[in-house]
């Protein structure tokens, strides 16, 4: 299936019934520019769902409240997904109120590329930013990175206002089904806009 955006066709190598790629880019090496090779566009929440469950590093369900998905392409071939959504807590985080920010929920690259991440990170993070984000007052955004990972994505986006902003402690939601995940701590992680 090809994608049309801006004009450029784009290849979406996903395919739902195999959760997996049928055509997966290429990886460029460690220290090969990749900032020209990689984009990210706007992708169909079913479709970010499907890169989610079949390439994150250990959460394999849906995200049902994500209002924003971009898909990562390499040389025009889907190669992930971001997504961005609201929290379902009303606590305020760094000053914001729970309506100033978003997560973002999952960040999930389906090859092994050096940089990948962060450098679709980066390109996410402007689009969102300068779209939704300015056009709903959002001012903050949020991220949680599992106690077995380290944030270095994050840590790489320090130029982009990421900074570590301290410990979550894993306890279940009183008001949802037990998930294991939630008893997991993890590293917090906010980005003004």
């Amino acid at each position: 299936m090809a994608l049309e955006f801006g004009g450029v066709s784009m290849s979406c190598s996903f395919d739902p019934i195999q959760s997996g790629f049928t055509d997966p880019p290429e990886p460029y090496p460690l220290g090969w520019p990749i900032t020209e090779k990689v984009s990210v566009q706007p992708i169909r929440k079913r479709l970010a769902n499907q890169v989610h469950k079949a390439h994150h590093s250990y959460i394999a369900t849906d995200r049902h409240n994500s209002v924003v998905n971009h898909g990562v392409f390499v040389d025009g071939k889907l190669a992930g997904a971001i997504s961005y959504g609201y929290l379902l807590c009303s606590s305020p985080i760094a000053g914001y109120e729970s309506d100033e920010y978003l997560e973002v929920a999952r960040v999930t690259m389906g090859i092994d590329m050096p940089n990948l991440a962060s450098c679709s990170m980066s390109m996410s993070q402007d689009k969102f930013a300068n779209g939704y984000g300015q056009d709903n007052g959002i001012g903050l955004l949020v991220t949680y990175v599992h106690e077995d990972y380290e944030g270095s994505m994050f840590k790489a986006l320090s130029g982009k206002g990421w900074r570590y902003d301290g410990e979550s402690e894993g306890h279940q939601a009183g008001n949802r089904q037990d998930n294991e995940i939630r008893d997991v701590d993890k590293t917090r992680w906010v980005c003004e806009l």
